[in-house]
């Protein structure tokens, strides 16, 4: 879950645009500090308290009238408290007792800084501030009194104090706000990642919507032009190879006709033998070459793999198949495959294991598998087997550990590519294991499921 949103695009840019936030929150309160370090603001909101002080003060006058104060309660939300030699009125009997009300000068309004201070702060000096259960303070000492206000009034409950929540539900109103129209302006780039996907997995009949009249809208619409001229591409090459069969098959059936009317039986089957390895070289690199692509078909359908293996064995090795130990596990191995190409892949890897397999050496043992979410397949010969530098280039196209080429030592060269050109379409895998002296191992692993596999 992390991991997806570390990823998400509209999450880096939302990020983005968090970090600008607090950026600018901090230098907005750099700049507050450097204007607040001047005393500037101290001195404007020290000159108008003072100010203040000196009409209540002037108001109330010396020693403090009640009848004046008792008139600016009428007129002020605000309770007020005298204290002195002769005089203790409040106007409401819930005033706390003063002692528990933690007045203090404010560092604010009398910064330290200050050398010379105006006759203003003089008054302010005679002002303490405190808050208590939600309410402001404000002592003012006026020779042996102390007159104190207190907001909102006793009578009014107290106002609460919503300031910090409303900024942080602001804060995620407007963080989720950002988020969604982020999330819809990056909308497209879901579209077009998954289009991408699908159109990468041979879905070029799928296209992007693009509904959208800017660079994503054009980016879309961009990789639809893309993947028409794919599309395009690969039906010409589809025909290509159909007319390089037709036009390569047809003179070769057109000589082994010919050759039905020579009378010299020896020349007659070393022809013919020219001509079936020119046919089969011809299928292989069709077939090589329809599998070499992301979007080959392939013409899926459930397959007992022990029955096709056991076919292959019995039908299309002939006499080899004398030669071959089948082991077989006690439960039917099903899968989804091909089962045309997969019958290729087993005749191929048994035939190329035959081929190195001296008559006198033991036999050709073929193992069938399965675990929960793949089947297996193991060919093992005990031939001459593979030098490290054969090993590494064993299922490259045409490639022949015998330089000299001879066909009797090796076939086309390129049995084990198609193998591993069919395991890699299904989704599916070709290992080898191979020492020089001690045999061959192919190992091939598909798959149960195509699906599980993309």
């Amino acid at each position: 879950m992390i991991s997806e949103v570390t990823r998400s695009l509209s999450a880096r840019v939302l990020g983005v645009f968090v970090l600008t936030s607090l950026v600018y929150v901090g230098a907005s309160r750099y700049v507050f500090d450097l204007v607040w370090g001047t005393g500037y603001l101290s001195e404007v909101i020290g000159a108008h308290m003072a100010l203040h002080v000196d009409y209540v003060l002037n108001d109330i006058g010396v020693p403090p009238r009640i009848e004046r104060a008792q008139a600016i309660v009428d007129k002020v939300p605000v309770d007020i408290l005298i204290t002195g030699p002769d005089s203790n009125w409040a106007s409401d009997t819930r005033f706390p007792p003063l002692e528990e009300v933690p007045f203090a000068r404010s560092r604010f309004l009398l910064p330290g800084s200050v050398e010379e201070r105006p006759a203003w702060m003089k008054t302010v000096e005679l002002i303490e501030l405190a808050r208590r259960d939600n309410r402001a303070f404000v002592k003012i000492h006026s020779g042996a009194y102390d007159i104190i206000f207190a907001s909102p009034k006793f009578s009014e409950p107290p106002r609460p104090q919503l300031t910090t929540p409303i900024i942080a539900v602001l804060a995620v109103v407007v963080l989720a706000g950002c988020y969604f129209a982020v999330r819809w302006l990056m909308k497209p780039i879901r579209w077009i990642k998954e289009g991408a996907a699908r159109i990468g997995q041979g879905d070029l009949d799928y296209r992007i919507p693009a509904t959208r009249k800017d660079d994503l809208g054009e980016l879309a619409a961009d990789i639809n032009r893309m993947a028409d001229d794919v599309r395009e591409m690969l039906e010409a090459k589809r025909q290509l190879l159909l007319a390089i069969s037709h036009e390569l098959r047809s003179p070769l059936t057109r000589a082994k006709v010919a050759l039905e009317f020579l009378d010299d039986e020896s020349i007659k089957a070393n022809l013919l033998n020219d001509i079936r390895e020119m046919e089969q070289l011809i299928a292989d690199l069709l077939e090589s070459e329809r599998l070499n692509t992301r979007h080959s078909k392939l013409q899926l359908a459930e397959v007992d793999l022990d029955d096709l293996v056991a076919s292959v064995v019995a039908a299309d090795l002939g006499e080899g198949g004398q030669h071959v130990a089948l082991h077989l596990p006690a439960a039917p191995v099903t899968l989804q495959a091909d089962a045309t190409r997969l019958r290729l892949l087993v005749k191929n890897l048994a035939e190329n294991a035959l081929r190195y397999t001296e008559p006198d050496r033991p036999p050709v043992e073929i193992t069938v598998s399965a675990s929960a979410d793949s089947a297996e397949i193991r060919v093992c010969d005990h031939g001459r087997g593979m030098s490290a530098h054969d090993l590494a280039r064993a299922t490259e196209p045409f490639y022949r550990a015998d330089p000299a080429r001879s066909r009797a030592t090796g076939g086309l060269g390129l049995g084990l590519y198609l193998c591993r050109r069919i395991a890699e379409a299904h989704g599916g895998s070709l290992a080898i294991q191979s020492e020089l002296g001690c045999g061959t191992e192919v190992t091939v692993r598909i798959p149960r499921r195509l699906a599980a596999a993309a």
